[in-house]
């Protein structure tokens, strides 16, 4: 699943820097031939207008800016590090090769240039240019030390601005271009910084849940806002996380309070729904500065009251391949029809610690115990639906992620892009009849780089889900067993993700937009009603319709209250 930008100079013909790819513009979405991550560069593209510029969060964590002169969160050098960014005082007569290594991981344009001198003693000059940008040249009394010293000098350069990205003071040193993390690191290995040192502010190497790390899934939030010379630049900022790598196994309970799917995917996902009711309670009882703050904006028009402001964009990043249809490898040379109807292309749920086909489970099975459908199934269905629920549609219009970073790399690209981009055929000439706005959003699709090392033994929090979100001011430690809050008692208090705390977050933001209709709404499944779920309902029918199986209803699971 290798980008399908490609490595290009980083600089236009003004000088000027060309912002690296932030995976949400510009780049094709077809799938690629297979290729490592660290050949891949990013697609330049021109700076986007100037926007008004966003404040950042209140909520205590600080954001992920990678510009120059704007320092990430404390952690960002370390998880610079982690990627391989160790390049302090290497040998002379290495400095050549490790650049070229280094600039070839990062997916960066590298350029020696030769330049004249006037000093007798000195005279030849090379100078580095990295993507366009012009690094300290090297002197000397032969080219071959020259191309040394130059070499040297931008591996320098490039580990101060990793470890204090602040310009230079002398003037005379000066680079044409500013290099910073923004400009060095490419989309994927930035979305890894950011998880990485998000994980690591919340849990710490010494903690028993340190080992959850191998499974960490999260929501990276985009956000382009315009620097001091008024060009744009991306901040970005980690909002939902979740960890996990399986489900529930028990009976089924009828309270909302038990937390079925602990996938990482799926956890981090409901813990970007609790982010988003937050933003909503931000944006109307915070008063201007919570407006501000908000990542939402209120929207007029007979549709939803809030929409998610310009230029902010949502991404993924995964550990694993997604179980289901993406995890089996099993591509055909007779077509995409062909592939669907393959048995691991149709629906696949996780039921009593198995993944079955859902059209071999025997209803009495599915209609009493927990079934959880895969996680390549669900995002199939967020590309169609988006990542919101029926419960936020009454606030906010379907919100699709940009792109998805998967650091796994045993996977297949073009099995992956099947399984989300093409199940179902949603070919208007078939009848597909979604209800607008609802339609097939396109993920761009990258190989990362992992943040957790061999080390963690994965079994020691085999039945252990963590999940936190931007604002929480710790992880939510969840027993899978149970679908619970961890306790030492035989069963703790519901997870903060349960149906019945969405549903209270639901009735919040209902009053403080003034719905009375909504709070109306006594149970969980009536306040699910609405075109969001008529998207769904015609959605499965498509599923169903083509021969990938139906997916499973369990509508006394919401006719809780409270």
């Amino acid at each position: 699943m290798a980008s399908p930008a490609s490595t290009a100079p980083g600089a236009d013909d003004s000088g000027r820097r060309r912002h690296r790819l932030a995976a949400s513009l510009q780049i094709s979405p077809r799938p690629s031939p297979w290729r490592p991550s660290s050949s891949q560069g990013p697609r330049p593209r021109e700076p986007a207008p100037a926007s008004s510029p966003v404040n950042q969060e209140g909520d205590g964590q600080p954001p992920a800016s990678v510009a120059s002169g704007d320092r990430p969160a404390g952690d960002f050098p370390k998880a610079a590090r982690h990627l391989g960014l160790q390049i302090r005082d290497p040998p002379p007569d290495q400095a050549v090769a490790l650049l070229t290594k280094y600039a070839t991981r990062l997916g960066a344009s590298l350029t020696f240039r030769e330049d004249q001198t006037a000093d007798p003693c000195f005279p030849f000059s090379v100078r580095v240019e990295l993507d366009g940008v012009a690094c300290p040249a090297g002197t000397a009394n032969s080219k071959k030390e020259a191309k040394q010293q130059a070499a040297l000098s931008a591996l320098s350069y490039i580990q101060s601005q990793l470890e204090n990205p602040e310009p230079p003071k002398s003037p005379s040193r000066l680079p044409l271009g500013s290099v910073s993390v923004e400009n060095i690191l490419t989309h994927e290995q930035r979305c890894a910084a950011v998880v990485s040192a998000g994980f690591d502010r919340l849990v710490d190497e010494t903690s028993p849940y340190w080992a959850c790390k191998g499974t960490v899934a999260a929501v990276i939030l985009e956000r382009e806002v315009p620097d001091a010379r008024g060009h744009s630049k991306e901040i970005y900022q980690l909002v939902a996380l979740g960890t996990g790598s399986s489900s529930c196994a028990g009976w089924l309970e009828f309270s909302g309070r038990q937390l079925h799917d602990c996938h990482g995917l799926v956890i981090a996902r409901r813990a970007l729904l609790r982010f988003l009711f937050r933003q909503l309670l931000l944006a109307t009882q915070g008063g201007p500065k919570g407006r501000e703050r908000s990542v939402l904006a209120p929207q007029p028009g007979p549709g939803p009251p809030f929409a998610l402001k310009p230029r902010i964009f949502l991404h993924f990043y995964i550990s694993d391949t997604p179980k289901g249809a993406a995890h089996d490898i099993w591509y055909t040379s007779e077509g995409v029809g062909s592939l669907l109807h393959s048995t691991p292309f149709r629906l696949q749920a996780h039921i009593r610690g198995e993944l079955k086909p859902v059209c071999y489970l025997a209803p009495v099975l599915r209609d009493t115990h927990v079934g959880c459908l895969s996680a390549s199934d669900k995002l199939a269905r967020w590309a169609v639906l988006g990542l919101g629920s029926a419960l936020l549609a009454h606030f906010l219009p379907p919100l699709y992620a940009t792109s998805l970073v998967l650091a796994d790399p045993c996977h297949d690209p073009a099995t992956l892009n099947s399984a989300i981009h093409t199940r179902p055929n949603l070919d208007r000439n078939l009848g597909s009849c979604l209800p607008p706005p609802y339609t097939r959003n396109k993920l761009h699709l990258f190989s990362g780089p992992p943040v957790a090392t061999s080390d963690p033994d994965p079994n020691t929090c085999q039945d252990l889900s963590l999940n936190w979100s931007l604002g929480d001011p710790d992880v939510e430690v969840v027993d899978v067993t149970t679908g619970r809050v961890k306790a030492d008692a035989a069963l703790g208090p519901p997870s903060r993700l349960c149906k019945a705390a969405f549903l209270r977050a639901f009735r919040q933001a209902a009053q403080a937009l003034g719905k009375p209709h909504l709070l109306a709404l006594k149970t969980y499944e009536e306040a699910k009603a609405g075109p969001y779920q008529e998207a769904r309902q015609q959605l499965s029918l498509l599923l169903e319709q083509q021969g990938l199986g139906a997916w499973p209803s369990k509508p006394l699971v919401g006719k809780f209250k409270n």
